[in-house]
């Protein structure tokens, strides 16, 4: 076992400021679960989480002293300590992890799928991000694309439900930028799968050198080059389902189609730095996934809901697996280097990060 716990640190009001820090390795009393975190995938969803983290309380879930937050992010941890009689040493849980070695849990509502960490601090946030699911050890081949795809996926599946409830607002075509993230392939693929039900047209918007891979997975109608998409984008009526967060581009886009944008789903806020105000988007709502989750579990049922997330995730993960290799990241200072390159968005869309910080 380590002796200290490593943990990556964010400047909250700086986000260009990181660093490591050692923590104590928590210890287990009574009712209490030390997990040891495997690995975790790094998207620019964690950015996300960064950008917004005091808006919508992410940096409350795994809390560190001023100036400093910890970025959360989803993937697999063993238990290593147990004072739970519930809970095993050994097992394996998928889950939401602080970017550290260790994290104590305090289980409840405990069954054959997993528990609920119902630590004092956790209790008042979104249930969605609590819930710890077990690992079998019977497991498919797509298990190893959960922490990369799974949280992204869910978020697109919320996504599309929510537009099909509306009629998609009446729209002819579907616009969605940062047309190559893993969150809007997964919207993609959803819209693609139900293209002859829906009847909308898919128009991704992406940078010139992503062009090519978009090309091979074959979701979208059409790509365009966030260089020239106005010059060839129809302007018919339309939805923009946005993964960037660039608000500048976001505004030019909408000025272009005017009266034709019936609606702008805002769910990505990885290109950060843009200076207009969302709000002077017209018919623009920023889409918070765990509030959509608890209604469509009302109107779906919750089994229903989780089963047919379930298989068109795995769906997903097979057919883009080829498409998108996962990388691994061992040392500490690839670790700082892939935030930096996060944060500045130079990431290859053909990878899948994922950090296994060694022993």
């Amino acid at each position: 076992m380590n002796k200290q716990n490593l943990t990556f640190l964010v400047n909250k009001y700086d986000l260009f400021e990181a660093t490591f820090s050692d923590y104590s390795i928590p210890i287990s009393k009574t009712g209490e679960v030390i997990l040891e975190i495997e690995r975790y995938a790094f998207t620019t969803n964690n950015i996300t989480y960064a950008v917004i983290g005091d808006t919508l309380g992410y940096w409350n879930f795994f809390p560190a002293e001023e100036p400093y937050g910890i970025v959360p992010v989803w993937g697999f941890a063993n238990v290593i300590s147990s004072k739970n009689e519930n809970v095993s040493e050994g097992e394996k849980f998928y889950g939401y992890f602080p970017m550290s070695k260790y994290l104590k849990v305090i289980p409840k509502k405990i069954n054959t799928h997993g528990f609920i960490d119902d630590s004092n601090h956790r209790r008042k946030l979104p249930s969605v991000y609590n819930h710890y699911v077990k690992i079998s050890k019977n497991t498919d081949e797509s298990l190893e694309y959960h922490p990369l795809i799974k949280p992204l996926f869910l978020t697109s599946f919320l996504n599309y439900f929510f537009l099909k409830d509306e009629n998609f607002f009446e729209c002819d075509q579907i616009i969605l930028t940062s047309a190559s993230s893993k969150t809007a392939l997964s919207l993609a693929f959803l819209l693609s799968k139900n293209k002859l039900e829906d009847k909308k047209k898919i128009i991704g918007i992406t940078s010139d050198k992503n062009i090519k891979f978009l090309s091979k997975i074959k979701f979208y109608d059409t790509v365009l080059s966030y260089d020239n998409a106005e010059e060839k984008l129809n302007t018919s009526k339309s939805i923009i389902v946005d993964f960037a967060g660039n608000s500048d581009y976001l505004k030019k886009l909408s000025d272009y189609l005017a009266d034709s944008l019936k609606y702008v789903s805002l769910i990505g806020l990885a290109d950060w730095s843009s200076k207009t105000n969302f709000k002077s988007i017209p018919n623009s709502k920023f889409f918070f996934a765990p509030n959509h989750a608890e209604k469509r579990y009302r109107t779906m049922g919750v089994k229903k809901t989780t089963l047919l997330a379930e298989d068109l995730l795995k769906e997903f993960i097979m057919q883009i697996k080829h498409d998108i290799k996962l990388k691994y990241f061992n040392d500490p200072k690839e670790l700082h280097e892939l935030y930096l390159k996060s944060l500045k968005g130079k990431i290859d869309p053909s990878k899948g990060y994922m950090v296994q910080l060694s022993n």
